[in-house]
């Protein structure tokens, strides 16, 4: 029986890559491109796939390249990118077939994995549906994601963030974030602006060298923040540990169910509520 068990475990790792390689059935090259002179605003919206936005110096045009996959040509036929501009706004969208069933090795899948380049002078607004998101060096944003994990770096305004499970990473913001987050750890740092969380489900918080930081409700996970420049609030906290060093402001939390709270290097006051 166990001379039996490597030969069952290899058979079953060999049938899993197996299924890893040839799950996508049917593929297809998709693109798009618009022209963005005069505009004022970049309107993306994504369904299921991974996702990569990168903005850049001196470009004149959104241009999108994408892999198509689904589990038969009709639904193959049926993703497919669009454009168009209304004014000052510019839209690129993709379409994708209606799911009955969306699981990844069941009956019936579409999905599209897409690379988007676009001006970095230009605020975006994207809505993600699933998958991995990465987004780089664009001038302000607005995100909207429901599933996957989150990679955002070199923004040069404001960033706000809905997102609702998977792990966030934010680097390098010149303005303020605002994120609001369901499930998933968050990494934020350097941000020069101030730091607004309005609700945080589930998940570790951490923050470094930011501007200032609000929590208004994080429901559990640890809170770590380190190197603030102005103050550190944060209003209720229902469980998980806040560990904050080096604010050049004032520190308080409002409520906090459970979990200890320590801080050190706090230039201005602190208050912490009694339980």
């Amino acid at each position: 029986m166990n001379r039996l068990l490597p030969i069952l475990v290899a058979g079953l790792s060999l049938t899993s890559v197996a299924q890893a390689d040839d799950w996508c059935k049917h593929k297809a090259d998709r693109s798009a491109s618009i022209d963005t002179t005069g505009a004022r605003r970049v309107v993306i919206g994504t369904g299921a796939g991974d996702l990569k936005v990168r903005g850049e110096s001196g470009r004149s045009k959104v241009e999108a390249k994408g892999e198509a996959c689904a589990s038969n040509e009709e639904l193959l036929g049926k993703i497919q990118l669009e454009t168009r501009r209304d004014g000052e706004t510019v839209y690129l969208k993709t379409l994708m077939p209606e799911m009955k069933d969306g699981s990844w090795f069941g009956s019936t899948y579409a999905t599209m994995d897409l690379v988007i380049a676009l001006p970095d002078s230009i605020p975006i607004e994207l809505e993600d549906s699933s998958g991995d998101l990465e987004l780089h060096k664009v001038r302000s944003a607005i995100v909207a994601d429901s599933s996957g994990e989150m990679e955002i770096e070199d923004i040069q305004g404001d960033l706000e963030v809905t997102d609702s499970s998977g792990d966030i990473e934010i680097e390098q913001v010149a303005g303020n974030l605002k994120l609001s987050d369901s499930s998933g750890d968050i990494h934020v740092e350097g941000v020069k602006g101030d730091v607004v969380i309005p609700i945080d489900s589930s998940g570790d918080i951490r923050i470094v060298q930011v501007g200032s930081v609000h929590i208004r409700n994080d429901t559990s996970g640890e809170i770590f923040v380190r190197n603030v420049n102005r103050d550190v609030r944060v209003d209720v906290d229902s469980s998980g540990d806040i560990n904050v060093e080096d604010v050049g402001g004032n520190f308080s939390v409002g409520a906090d169910s459970s979990g200890s709270v320590r801080h050190s290097r706090v230039v201005g006051t602190v208050q912490v509520a009694e339980r």
